[in-house]
This record gives C-alpha cells, structure tokens and sequence, in this order.
C-alpha cells in the first residue's frame, strides 16, 4: 500500500495524467503537428520527437532523459538527474557518494556504462563515483530496462551516460557556482567551448561530403563540494547487565576536483568518420567523522568520543578513438579505449574512552594504494538487407589491478595486498526483422561471454572463469500510429565481483560487532543466472509528449547474498549463493507540456510511480522480500525550462522512496530483522534570462531534510543475544547559486 502522505499528490497528477494515454490517434496527430513548430522546439519544448523516437524505435526497451530534460531539471549533478528518472533509487551515502538501485535490487545489479562503455567493477561496490560530474557534462543518460544481445543488461537494468559531443554551431558555455551548507561555501567553475576546427570546409558538389569537416569539444570543471551528513543511533544488547549506546556523527567533508574532457570529431573522407576523445580528472577528498558516544557497558557507565580524520586521492586518465565506416547498406563502428584510474586512500582513527571511571586510547589506521589498467575494444557491423536488419559484433575488456594496502590495530600492522585481473570476451549478434502482415518488428539475438579472473591475495590465490549464453527475443507491435505494444524475454548471468571472491578477510575498522562485521571473499561463489521477462505499451500523447506502463519480472538463482556469522569471537559477512528470488514490479510514467492545464507550452510535466516486489527462496527466512528493495518509488517534476528569449523560469521535483525491510537470514542461527522507513526529498530551483547577457539559478536540494530512519536487529538463536541498531540520518539542506551565460 501507498502509505506516504505524499503519495496522494503523486497520484492526482499521474493517474489523470494516465487517462490521456488512451486520447485518440487523430488528435495525437494533431498534437504532434502542434509540437514541430520550430520556435518550440529550439528553445522549450523536452518532450519533442528525438527523445520519443529513441524510445519508439529502438529495439530495445529504453527511456532517454535528453539533453533538453536535464536543463528543464535545473540539475547541478548527474545525482540531480538520477534521482528523476524512473525506476531508479538513489540513496546518498555518510561520505557524499550515490549508491543506484534500479527496481529496488542490490547496486551489484545495476549496470552503468559511459559511452557505451562498462565502468570497472572492481571495488567493492561496483559504483562510479557519480557525484565528481557535473550535469552540464552529460548529453542523455539511456535507461536500458531489457538486455538484448547487444546489451548485456543487468537484472535491475543498465544506465548509459552518454557524454556532451562536438558541434559544428560554435558555442561556449561558462557557469559559476557557489555551494552553501553547515555555513561554509564551495565554489565550482564549469566551462566548455564546442565548434568547427580550423577554418570553415568550402561547399562540396552537388551530392559530395567534405571531407574537411571538423568538429570539436572541450570542457573544463573544477570546484570543491562539501559533503557529508549528521547521524544518531542508539543501540543494545541483550546481556544480563544493561549494554547500550547513544552515539552522535558528525561527518564533514570536502571534495576538491577538476575535470578536462577534449573531444575532436571528423571525416577522413565520404565514407569514414572518426572521434578522438578524453577524460582526465582528479580529485582530493578529506574531512574527518567525529563520534561521541555515551552509556552502558555491563552496567557500567561508559562514554567515548572517536576523530577519524581521512583523505582520499583519486586521478582518472581515459583515451579513446571511436571509427565508422558507412557502405552502400551496412556500417561499421569500431571503438578503443584506454583507461588508468589510481588511487591512494587514509585514515586514522582515535578513540579514548572512559569506562568506570578508567580511562583508555585505542587507535588503529588503514592505507590503501590502488592502481588499475583497462583495455577495452568493441566494433560493430550493422546490415540492412531487404526488410530484415542483421547486426553483428564483439568486446573485448582487459583490466589490471594492483592494491596494497595496511591495516593497523592495537600497534600490530597485517598487510591486506591484492593482485587481480579481469577478462571479458564476447560475440554477440542479432536480426531485426519486420512482419507487415502483424505490425511487429521481432528482434532475434544470441550473446555470449567469456568471462575470468584471477585474484591472489594473502598468499593464496583463486580463478573463476564462465562462459555464459544470452538468448533474446523482442518485440514491439504497432497497436495504431502512435501506440506500440513491447515483450522482452532474455537469459543473463553475473559474475562475482574481484572483492567478493578475494581469498582474505579484511577486519572491521571499528569495534567488531553484528552491526559493524570483518569481511572475508568466498573463492567459491557460482555466477547469478537470471531470467528476464519485460512488457508493456508506450503511447505518444495527443496533448504533446509520451507515456507508458511496463511490468517486469526477474526469476534469480544461485543469488549472491552476505551471510553474517562467528568466526571465534568475531562477527564476519561473507558473499555466497544462498538459494533463488523472484523479482516483479509495475512502472508508469509520463511526460507532457501543461497546455492542457492551462499554464502553457513551455511549462513541462514528468512524472513516473513503481511499485515493486520481491520474494527469497530456499533460505530460512524465505519469502521475505530482498534486503533494501523499497515498496514504491515516485517522482514527479513540474518545471518551467529556461528559454533564451529571456524570463523567469524554475520547478520543483518531489521524489518518494518507500519503506523497505532488511529481514534476512544470514545463517541458520543468526537472523537479520529491521528496515528502513518512507522518506520524501524535496527540491526546487528558480532562475531568470537577461536577454544577450546570461542566466542566474538558485537551487535548494532537500528542503524536507531527508532523514534515513533505519532499524536493524541481529539475533544469535544459539546464545540468545540479540543486538538492536536504530539510526537516524541527516543530509541536511543544501543552496546552490550559479550564474551563468552562452555565446
């Protein structure tokens, strides 16, 4: 049941919202000759065709947020359009880094690609950190929700961001920002300049292409973010003597960075084009997280206040070249890219406690270095032949990792040093056929991958290496002119991650407790097998815009779960397959101007509702829904988009998470209970054009001031003990005010 209070303002724009979805073919015709009125388009109008039609066409089942939606968003991070776009939960971690969950699923299976590339997944949780680029760096992000055999996909779904593209227009871009929260400010400085290169190419014939025609583009962002957030717990333990803690966070970070993005795209001649591009970046975080905590210990009074100050350096260098060859009917796109990310992470850690009336310093400190190498190609051949379209093509990703690192406690130093290096491989190919006499272009496909890695820490070392196959069936079937029915069905699998199948145990920087466990990778894991089904119909709305209605379902097994248990006398997780899950949920959403409403064409509407489920089996617990999947998501953004004309302009996003459980059973003895309440975020911007001069914006993200109200419970069945954690989490508010111009 939908249960938040903001849940009734949700559905009284999206189900009246839903009733225009059944308009009729002749007005949405009308509509749509309404929307290409050229003035519209250039300058207000994000529901335009382009973003439709790679929804419409494509055979696979995708949303695109467009260039033009991220402007009407007012977005100053990628996280900003994230948190907008259906289907995806976007939680904001105590360090100030976004963890994605598409269809409420783990971030292990959600799968995020940069031009068409997969990021590396190396770390422990599979994540880019997002939060370092900015929007005004980002052309679309595709939703990708059903693998086809081009895309591998992921259960939950995959992103692609694809990054800004050269022009031939000659245009720069230059933004100030200045971030205020906790009273400090951080300022940040995007600029980016796009256009021909060199002098403009003479006319070619009649039917000729010059061959002279170069574009580029090149963006600059550096600033600094503060990051961070304020939490409380209070927890206890069922010992015969009182054990209970009230303890209070305080996390406090800054984020240095800049980010140099080149890009140069051309014809070496009437048949081939080429782009050269780049991404180098860097960024210095440090702050510190200070605890005070006060209580009960055995029934003595116990207080302690824990500094943990920190510093993470992070450097990023990427080079690509991406080439096309056109033939009479087919083209080829071939792409190969370089990547080298290193990083360097510290902290230390101080405590001094006072237990009745005794006191004691305990410290201990961690050092990581980790450098990483990546080769990736991938080449594509796409053939029309008659009414079928054959498409064919390969991957290939090698990637090193090297990490070093030292854990210290109690004055005893244990190296944690990990070696690791991944290979994919895959053929992939697929035909796209159409069949008049039912209106349905069916889509036929078969991937497979090669799959290993070898990993060798703590003297030992382990290798893991799979073939998998990926059947794909899609289809989409014309219903009349502007409604199309979609089905999706497709075989995938994933495969452990390096840290998961580490053969070493890596301590608890705190103090060791059900709640705050050792880590230790399982060299045995087997590889998720999951079998995907996608439906659904998309309509084109006779007002302007687009909707649709889709129903999922995900049947997992062999699925990859951490157990928690006692190894001596310490608490420790470890990954294993812990049995199957069925996964379904329901998602709507739509996308309109406001004319009908009265407000005009260039106000817009967005919005979107999933309801989700899930189910685990063969586990003591079973039944229970996955860890962490909320009820509900929805979302709904009204907005006024800038227009270059001049004006006012601004909107508001309100995004809902529902309540999600944590019920699990970690061993036969050891149960895990709780969850994590409902929340809504709240956000608006506002902003005004000075005709020829620029733009300013003011945004303020949280005004709710978010709270994450999360309750965990840990019981030992065989000694009884049952340890409760409840925290609440603040992100706290947050101005941001730009000013900007074009030219």
């Amino acid at each position: 049941m939908l249960t938040h209070p903001y849940c009734k303002l949700i559905l009284l724009v999206v189900l009246p919202a839903s009733g225009l979805f059944l308009a009729s073919g002749a007005a949405a015709q009308s509509g749509a000759e309404e929307d290409n009125q050229p003035t519209q388009l250039e300058e207000v109008n994000v529901v335009g065709k382009r973003a439709f039609d790679d929804r419409f066409m494509s055979n696979a089942t995708r949303l695109t947020i467009s260039r033009r939606d991220i402007e009407a968003m007012g977005a100053n991070s990628i996280g900003d359009i994230l948190r907008q776009t259906p289907g995806l939960q976007v939680t904001t971690t105590a360090n100030g880094g976004i963890e994605i969950r598409m269809r409420g699923m783990g971030p292990e299976n959600t799968r995020i690609l940069i031009d068409g590339v997969p990021v590396s997944a190396s770390n422990r949780s599979s994540q880019l950190p997002l939060d370092e680029l900015p929007a005004d760096l980002i052309e679309r992000i595709e939703v990708i929700r059903a693998p086809t055999a081009e895309f591998q996909g992921a259960a939950g779904g995959s992103l692609n961001i694809v990054l800004r593209e050269a022009s031939a227009k000659k245009e720069t871009y230059l933004w100030l920002t200045d971030q205020y929260v906790w009273g400090k400010h951080g300022p940040s400085l995007f600029v980016s300049q796009t256009g021909p290169l060199g002098a403009p190419p003479p006319k070619p014939a009649a039917g000729g292409i010059s061959e002279s025609s170069w574009t580029y583009f090149l963006s600059l962002s550096a600033g600094e973010r503060n990051l961070g957030s304020d939490t409380r717990r209070e927890s206890s333990v069922n010992t015969a003597a009182p054990t209970t803690a009230n303890i209070e966070d305080e996390s406090r970070l800054r984020n240095s960075y800049w980010i140099l993005r080149p890009r140069v795209t051309g014809r070496l001649g009437a048949s081939d084009r080429v782009t050269f591009r780049g991404v180098f970046s860097a960024s210095d975080r440090d702050g510190s997280v200070l605890s005070n905590l006060n209580g009960l210990s055995n029934g003595a009074t116990v207080a302690s206040a824990t500094q943990n100050p920190w510093r993470y350096n992070r450097s990023h260098s990427q080079g690509a070249v991406d080439w096309s060859h056109s033939f009479k009917d087919a083209k080829w796109d071939t792409t190969l890219q370089l990547d080298y990310p290193q990083s360097d992470y510290r902290f230390d850690r101080n405590t001094e406690t006072t237990l009745a009336g005794v006191a004691t310093t305990r410290t201990s400190a961690y050092n990581e270095d980790r450098a990483e190498r990546g080769l990736i190609g991938k080449t594509k051949l796409a053939i029309a032949a008659g009414e079928s379209v054959w498409t064919m093509g390969g991957e290939f990703e090698s990637r090193k990792l090297d990490l070093g690192s030292a854990s210290t406690q109690a004055g005893v130093t244990t190296p944690l040093d990990l070696d690791a290096s991944t290979r994919r491989t895959v053929l992939w190919g697929q035909d796209e056929l159409t069949i008049e006499s039912i209106k349905t272009a069916l889509t036929v496909g078969l991937r497979a991958q090669d799959f290993s890695t070898d990993v060798a820490a703590a003297g030992a070392s382990t290798r893991f290496d799979k073939l998998s196959w990926q059947p794909s069936i899609n289809t989409r079937t014309a219903l009349s002119e502007d409604t199309q029915y979609r089905f999706n069905i497709a075989r995938i699998s994933r495969n452990p991650r390096v840290w998961e199948l580490a053969p070493l145990t890596e301590p608890s920087f705190t103090s060791n407790s059900p709640t705050a466990p050792d880590f230790r990778g399982n060299p045995d894991l087997r590889p998720e097998s999951t079998i995907t089904l996608d439906t659904g119909i998309e309509r084109r709305l006779a007002i302007g815009g687009q909707a649709g209605i889709n129903l999922f379902v995900r049947q997992q097994s062999d699925v990859i779960r951490r157990r928690l248990f006692l190894v001596g006398t310490r608490w420790t997780e470890q990954p294993d397959n812990i049995g199957s899950a069925l996964v379904w949920g329901v998602e709507t959403d739509i996308r309109t101007n406001l004319k009908w409403a009265g407000l005009g064409r260039d106000w817009t509407l967005s919005a979107n509702v999933n309801l989700l489920n899930s189910r685990l089996n063969g586990d003591t617990l079973g039944g229970e829904r996955i860890p962490g999947q909320a009820r509900y998501l929805a979302n709904l953004n009204i907005a006024k988009p800038l227009r270059v004309s001049g004006g006012w302009y601004g909107g508001g996003t309100l995004a809902l998470t529902g309540s999600s459980d944590s019920n699990f059973a970690s061993t036969p003895n050891v149960l895990t209970t709780g969850g994590e309440r409902a929340h809504a975020q709240l956000d608006m911007y506002i902003g005004s054009v000075v005709p020829t001069l620029g733009f300013w914006r003011l945004n303020v993200y949280n005004i709710t001031d978010f709270r994450s109200d999360r309750t965990r419970v840990v019981t030992d069945t065989l000694t009884g003990t049952v340890t409760t954690e409840h925290s609440e989490r603040w992100l706290t508010p947050r101005w941001f005010l730009t000013l900007g111009t074009r030219f």
